[in-house]
C-alpha cells in the first residue's frame, strides 16, 4: 500500500482525533494571513498611521505571532509522534525502515499543515475584511474599500513560505527523534514510568512565601512614594517581584500541590472516597512531566491576561479620564472682543437647532505664599507655565458644575475659606487645613482650604491649581489690577459627540491653541490607539489559542493512556456516571491550577502597571475594576469553551 493512502486512511480514521489539531492550526494560520494581510495594506496604513508607528507595532507582533506558530506546531507534532510511537514501532517490526516511516510523517505533516494554510488563507481573508470594516466604522475614515483585495498574492507567498519552513524543521525534528529511537522505545516510549517525587515541607513552605513575597511587593508600589519601588528604583524591585513570583511558582507546583497531594493520601477519611482515590494517585504519578506544562500554562495564562487586562485598561481608563481633561463639551480662552462674537456667532450657525448653553468665566491669577503650597500651585513650571493660583468664584463653580451635570456638596465659604481642586486625588488629605497668603496686587488676604475635590470646572489646558474663592473676595479681587484670562464653556445635550460645533469654532478662530473639544479629543484618541489595540488583540488570541490547546492535548493524552484503567474500572461496577466524574476531576485540576494561579498573577501584574505607568486622575477603583473584569470575562468565556470541549473529547475516549 502506498504510503499517502496510509496517511490519508490514519486521518480518516483517527479524523475526530485530528480535527481539533486542523482547526487549530487553520485558526493559527487565519489569525497570521488576516495580520499579514492587513501590515500590508497600504490604503488603510496611509489612513491610521502618519509616523510609521503602527508599521513598527506590526513588525514587532509579527515576530510573536511566528514565534507562537513554531512553538505550536512544535508542542502539537510532539504531541502526536508521542500518541503514535506503538504504532510507528508496529510498522517498524513489519519490516518498515525508518525513512520509509518518517515519509509517512512527512505526508501527514504536509496534509495538515497545507490543509491548515488553506483554510487559513479562505478564513483569513474574510477576517481581514471585516478587520477593516471595523476600523473604518469605529474611526470614521473615508476608504474605498472596494479597492482592497480580497486575498494579497503577497502576503499568500509570505504564509506558504513560512509554512514550508515550518514543515522543514518538522521534518528534521521527526527525523532525529526516529534515529536516536531503538524499537523498544518505539514500543514503549508513550507508557514510560516516571520517577517518583518525594515532596519536603521546608520546599513547599518556600514556595509559598515566594508567592506571598512577590505578591507583597506588587503590593507595596500603592504606597507610592513610601514605598521600595521609589526609594530602591523601579527596575530592580521588578526584577526581584517577576523572579519571586516564577520561583514560587516553580516551588509551587513542584513541591507544595505534591504535598499537598500526599496528605490528602495520608487522611484515610477523606482520600478513600470513589472519586478522590483515582485522581490523586493520577495526579501523583504524572507530576513531574506535568508540571513542566502546568508551570508553562500558569505563566502564559498570566502574560496573556495581563497584556490584554493592561490593554483594555489602557484604552478605557484615559477615555473615561476625558471627563476631568476637557469637564464642559468645548471651552476655549478669549484672546479678544472680536473672536469672542465671532466665534459665538460661528457656534449659533452650526448648532441652529440644537439646544446649548455657554457660561463665561473670568480666572484670575494670583501668587500666594506658604509653607504647605500644593503641587498645583507650580505644577508644569518646566514647560513654561508660570506658579500660582488660578481664582473662580463659587457662584462660578456651581454654575459651570450644574451645567456639565455633576452633582457635589459645595459648601458656603466665608472671606477667609477656599477650595483646592486638586490634579490627583488627596487620599490621605494632605491640603485640608493649609493656609495660603494671596497677593492680589491692591492687597493681601490670607484663606484656609476648607475642602479639597477632583471635581475641576474648567479643563486642564486652560486652568491648573483651581482655587474656589467666597463671592465677595473674588470680586474685591476682580476690582484689583491682576492677571486674568476669560474662558468659554459650552455644554448641552449632546455637544459633547458634536463634531459640526468644534468644526466651526476651529474655523472661526484657526489660531486659538486653547480651544478644547471632547469629541475632538475623543476621536483622536480612539484613532490613534485603536490601531495599538488592534495589533495586542492579535497577539491576545494567539496566547489564547496556545493555552487551550495545549490543555486540550495534554488531558487527550492523560485519558487516552489511562484508557485500559478506565475499562477496569467499569469491569469494577464503576457506572459511566462515575467514571465521567473521575475524568471531570481530573480535567478539572489542568483547567484550575493555571486558571487560579495565572489569574492571581496578572491581577498583581495589572496593580504594578496601574501603579507605575498610568496616572491617577479620578480616585475611582471602578475606574480601574471595570476594565479588569471585562478582560477576565472575555478569557473566562474562551477558556471554559475550550474546557467544555476538552471534557466531550475526553468523555468519548475513556467510555468508547
Amino acid at each position: 500500500m502506498k504510503l499517502s493512502a496510509i496517511a490519508l486512511k490514519n486521518l480518516k480514521r483517527n479524523f475526530s482525533f485530528y480535527s481539533l489539531y486542523l482547526f487549530s492550526v487553520s485558526f493559527v494560520l487565519m489569525i497570521y494571513f488576516c495580520f499579514t494581510s492587513f501590515s500590508m495594506n497600504q490604503i488603510i496604513m496611509e489612513k491610521i498611521s502618519s509616523d510609521g508607528r503602527v508599521e513598527t507595532m506590526c513588525r514587532t507582533v509579527a515576530i510573536f505571532i511566528m514565534a507562537f506558530v513554531i512553538f505550536y506546531m512544535f508542542y502539537s507534532n510532539s504531541f502526536f509522534m508521542r500518541r503514535r510511537m506503538r504504532e510507528l514501532g508496529i510498522y517498524s517490526l513489519l519490516g518498515y525502515r525508518k525513512s520509509t516511516i518518517l515519509k509517512l510523517l512527512i505526508f501527514e505533516n504536509v496534509m495538515i499543515c497545507f490543509g491548515g494554510m488553506i483554510l487559513g488563507i479562505l478564513t483569513g481573508s474574510i477576517l481581514h475584511k471585516i478587520v477593516i470594516a471595523g476600523i473604518v466604522t469605529l474611526l470614521g475614515i473615508s476608504v474605498d474599500q472596494s479597492a482592497i483585495p480580497l486575498i494579497y498574492p503577497a502576503a499568500v507567498k509570505a504564509i506558504l513560505s513560512f509554512v514550508i519552513v515550518v514543515l522543514i524543521t518538522l521534518i528534521l525534528s521527526n527525523a532525529s527523534l526516529l534515529r536516536k529511537s531503538t524499537l523498544l522505545d518505539l514500543v514503549r516510549l508513550e507508557k514510560k514510568t516516571e520517577k517518583p517525587i518525594h515532596p519536603h515541607a521546608i520546599t513547599a513552605i518556600l514556595g509559598v512565601g515566594f508567592l506571598s513575597a512577590g505578591y507583597g511587593l506588587a503590593l507595596d508600589i500603592m504606597r507610592g512614594k513610601q514605598s521600595l519601588w521609589n526609594t530602591i528604583g523601579f527596575s530592580p524591585i521588578a526584577m526581584l517581584t517577576l523572579l519571586c513570583v516564577v520561583a514560587g511558582t516553580i516551588l509551587f507546583m513542584y513541591s507544595f500541590l505534591p504535598y499537598v497531594c500526599q496528605k490528602i493520601r495520608q487522611k484515610k477519611s477523606r482520600f478513600y472516597h470513589e472519586n478522590t482515590i483515582i485522581v490523586v494517585p493520577k495526579f501523583m504519578h504524572r507530576i513531574r512531566s506535568n508540571a513542566k506544562s502546568l508551570i508553562l500554562l500558569i505563566l502564559l495564562t498570566a502574560g496573556t491576561l495581563a497584556v490584554f487586562g493592561s490593554t483594555v485598561l489602557s484604552m478605557w481608563y484615559p477615555y473615561q479620564s476625558f471627563r476631568r481633561i476637557i469637564p464642559s463639551a468645548i471651552e476655549y480662552r478669549v484672546t479678544n472682543e472680536q473672536e469672542k462674537e465671532t466665534s459665538l456667532q460661528a457656534l449659533q450657525e452650526a448648532c441652529d437647532e440644537q439646544e446649548y448653553e455657554v457660561y463665561e468665566t473670568i480666572i484670575l491669577k494670583v501668587k500666594a505664599t506658604s509653607d504647605r503650597l500644593p503641587t498645583e500651585y507650580s505644577i508644569s513650571e518646566d514647560k513654561g507655565r508660570i506658579p500660582g493660583f488660578e481664582c473662580i468664584s463659587r457662584t462660578d463653580y456651581v454654575s459651570l458644575l450644574s451645567q456639565q451635570g455633576k452633582k457635589t456638596d459645595i459648601p458656603e465659604l466665608s472671606d477667609t475659606d477656599c477650595i483646592l481642586i486638586k490634579y490627583h486625588p488627596d487620599h490621605e488629605h494632605s491640603d485640608m487645613g493649609a493656609s495660603y497668603r494671596l497677593d492680589f496686587g491692591t492687597g493681601i488676604t490670607d484663606v484656609t482650604v476648607k475642602q479639597t475635590s477632583i471635581d475641576n470646572p474648567i479643563g486642564f489646558s486652560n486652568s491648573v491649581g483651581t482655587l474656589i474663592l467666597s463671592d465677595n473676595l473674588y470680586q474685591k479681587m476682580r476690582d484689583s489690577t491682576i492677571d486674568r484670562v476669560t474662558v468659554i464653556s459650552i455644554n448641552g445635550e449632546k455637544m459633547r459627540s458634536n463634531e459640526t460645533a468644534y468644526t466651526a469654532l476651529n474655523a472661526s478662530m484657526p489660531d486659538n491653541i486653547y480651544l478644547a473639544s471632547a469629541w475632538q479629543r475623543e476621536s483622536t484618541f480612539v484613532r490613534d490607539a485603536s490601531s495599538t489595540f488592534l495589533l495586542i488583540c492579535f497577539t491576545t488570541i494567539i496566547f489564547l489559542i496556545a493555552t487551550g490547546s495545549i490543555l486540550y492535548f495534554q488531558n487527550i493524552s492523560s485519558v487516552t493512556y489511562d484508557k485500559p484503567d478506565y475499562e477496569i474500572m467499569l469491569k469494577m461496577g464503576y457506572s459511566h456516571t462515575m467514571i465521567k466524574k473521575c475524568v471531570r476531576r481530573q480535567i478539572q485540576i489542568y483547567y484550575g491550577i493555571p486558571y487560579v494561579i495565572g489569574l492571581l498573577h496578572s491581577i498583581f501584574a495589572m496593580i504594578c502597571y496601574k501603579s507605575a505607568l498610568m496616572d491617577d486622575l479620578l480616585g475611582r477603583n471602578s475606574a480601574v475594576v471595570a476594565p479588569i473584569l471585562l478582560a477576565v470575562a472575555i478569557f473566562s468565556i474562551i477558556y471554559v469553551i475550550y474546557y467544555q470541549l476538552t471534557k466531550r473529547s475526553c468523555y468519548i475516549i475513556a467510555l468508547k
